[in-house]
């Protein structure tokens, strides 16, 4: 087809890139060819050139037809990831145009290139010379390119690529930025209003999310007398029976990411030998950061057959997840599950996940297993500790599973299908608290989760300094996880629907609140005890408002915690005191304190990962637990 039959003027310039020909061809107005041809003869470059940089056609537009002219496939952004030895990508020659080594297929290399416009010529006749060249070549842009190179460039980028906006990478949109401009400007407004209706509208705050939060324990602890501890199985699946022998077990892979625990390795290896489980049906990965070499060298002489050591190249961000996305891409098992350096499991954990996961439909895609303490008797913050998983672990998850809600997962001893995992984009490098994130995208992406009826048993940071590290880095992943999936909240609810939303978000919410306002409301509330103010005025129908929602708020959340607490601690056989019970509102302000650094964090270094460090505790004595259904 010639320029003049595509109505292209002939005589700026005498020729016409076929690329051009091409886009016109498809519909792009050869009036804009025209224009770029004489703007290329009157200021220099390629024509193309003037197009792009005036945002008249796109990179991906240009390059599509660029690889049709070059008879070669083109591949869009994010439908390739360069191909690696560690942690360096293979690509020859320099910036962004490649070639870029992307896979190996039937013996021959892959290459994507994303050549310069005035390089076109030359490589088209290379192409036409050499055909069987031509075949391992493929076209992208340089966007996408530079987006391989610099992200994608290992396993850790596969939710970004698959599902950027799911990613945390970015902390804030720029849409989230204008809402909360408004809300500060809505909070500016209100100081402006009375005294009176500002206590109002600040115990009416407290109060819905400490009572909803309040309301939700007492349930929890209520039900979870009844719960088996929701092995909740498909009425019409029925319950699977275990396989009789080894090899019908299906392939299992643990995750065991460490940093610095070289300490702790011979008590983790002799916890993983105890599992009751085939051992040649184990695929056990422990997950070392490339400089830290002494854990690397506490394992030697240790590792059984079915075990290995996968070192992590270095990178960024260096978080859990991250090390967690390249043990996935080595795993090999049907299922998948994560445990801690500090983990003791129960035996037959595995087993009671295959049997769960046989016996149930392919929609539920993760099992969450009970995480207790056992070393409460160490400090106040151990056995604080202790109780608050407890409550989350044996009553609030639980309650959550039985009703078929999404909950956040805890950091260890999730177990997986691998299929699922792989399928909603596996963890996002970007966030602190990847648990958290991926119960609510699992739940986006149709899954289902549910609690396990198995045991592990974790360290407690003892010290505050060891506490609030661990408990801001938390607190920060709430914070990324809530921006992440409220991007677009009307998408968040059509995806995950409403009845698993709402619960999920009153209990992340009501706990972000209650964290944010507790320090506010002890003293306003102790002030107005001692008399040190008046307001709110008692002899006004508000100020008895005030005072009468303030104190069912004070009631309702700090004797709904004692009387989950005590329930839930008198099941784990937890040691509390007197003071342990009378000291949960200071426990709430040390939570608080770390909650205001983890604020300081997100702003400040939001991909920071806060080591905690274990092997600390006095005495690790594995508790009375609860009997088995």
């Amino acid at each position: 087809m010639s320029a003049e039959n595509l109505g292209i003027s002939q005589h700026r310039p005498e020729w016409i890139e076929p690329e051009l020909m091409v886009l016109v061809a498809r519909g792009f107005p050869a009036a804009m060819v025209d224009w770029a041809c004489l703007m290329a003869s009157y200021h220099g470059g390629n024509p193309a050139h003037h197009l792009l940089r005036h945002s008249l056609i796109t990179e991906e537009t240009y390059y599509s037809a660029v690889a049709e002219t070059c008879a070669v496939p083109f591949l869009p952004d994010g439908s390739f990831r360069p191909l690696v030895i560690g942690d360096v990508v293979m690509q020859f020659g320099e910036g962004e145009a490649g070639p870029l080594l992307i896979g190996i297929e039937t013996g021959r290399p892959i290459y994507a290139i994303a050549p310069a416009a005035e390089d076109l010529i030359e490589l088209r006749a290379l192409l036409g010379r050499y055909p069987d060249w031509a075949r391992c070549i493929r076209i992208t842009t340089p966007s996408a390119m530079r987006i391989a190179i610099t992200v994608l460039k290992a396993p850790a980028g596969e939710l970004e690529q698959r599902f950027p906006e799911m990613s945390a990478r970015e902390r804030v949109t720029p849409g989230q930025y204008s809402g909360l401009s408004m809300l500060s400007t809505g909070f500016a407004s209100g100081l402006l209003l009375p005294l009176e209706a500002q206590a109002f509208a600040f115990s009416l705050l407290v109060g819905l999310s400490c009572i909803s939060t309040g309301y939700g324990r007492v349930v929890s602890a209520v039900r979870a007398g009844t719960l088996a501890i929701c092995d909740r199985i498909e009425p019409h699946f029925g319950v699977a029976a275990l396989p009789a022998a080894s090899e019908e077990w299906p392939l299992y892979t643990i995750l065991v990411p460490l940093y610095r625990e070289a300490a702790v390795v011979p008590g983790l290896v002799r916890a993983l030998t105890a599992l009751d489980y085939p051992g040649d049906k184990l695929d056990i990965k422990f997950l070392i950061e490339c400089d830290d070499l002494d854990t690397k060298a506490a394992f030697s002489g240790l590792l059984l057959s079915h075990m290995e050591v996968v070192v992590v190249p270095e990178g960024h961000p260096r978080t859990k997840p991250r090390a967690l996305s390249y043990g996935l891409a080595a795993a090999k098992g049907e299922f998948v599950t994560i445990f801690d350096a500090e983990d003791r499991p129960e035996p037959d954990q595995l087993k009671r996940a295959v049997q769960r996961f046989r016996a149930s439909p392919e929609k539920l895609a993760c099992l969450q297993a009970s995480l207790s303490i056992d070393n409460a008797g160490d400090s106040f913050f151990t056995r604080q500790f202790a109780m608050e998983y407890a409550i989350l672990f044996d009553q609030m998850i639980p309650w959550f599973s039985a009703e078929g809600w999404a909950f956040p997962l805890g950091g260890t001893s999730n177990h997986f299908r691998r299929s699922a995992l792989i399928a909603a984009g596996g963890w996002d490098p970007y966030n602190v608290t990847e648990d958290a994130d991926l119960g609510i995208r699992l739940a986006r992406f149709g899954y289902d989760s549910a609690a396990l009826n198995s045991t592990t048993y974790e360290e407690a940071p003892v010290t505050w300094k060891s506490w609030s590290a661990q408990r801001a880095r938390w607190y920060k992943g709430w914070l990324q996880t809530c921006f992440v999936h409220l991007r677009d909240p009307a998408l968040l609810l059509k995806q995950a629907g409403l009845a698993k939303t709402i619960p999920m978000s009153i209990l992340i919410a009501g706990s972000l609140v209650t964290l944010a306002v507790h320090p506010v409301f002890t003293v306003v509330m102790i002030g107005y005890l001692f008399g040190l103010w008046g307001l709110p005025l008692t002899e006004t129908l508000v100020g008895q408002m005030v005072v009468i929602l303030s104190s069912l708020t004070a009631t309702v959340g700090y004797g709904a915690t004692v009387f989950a607490g005590m329930t839930a601690a008198r099941k784990r056989a937890i040691p509390l005191r007197l003071i342990d019970v009378a000291g949960i509102p200071v426990y709430w302000l040390c939570a608080s304190l770390a909650f205001y650094r983890a604020i300081w964090d997100f702003v400040i270094r939001p991909h920071h990962w806060h080591k905690t460090t274990h092997g600390t505790a006095r005495q690790r004595a594995l508790p009375v637990g609860r009997g088995t259904p």
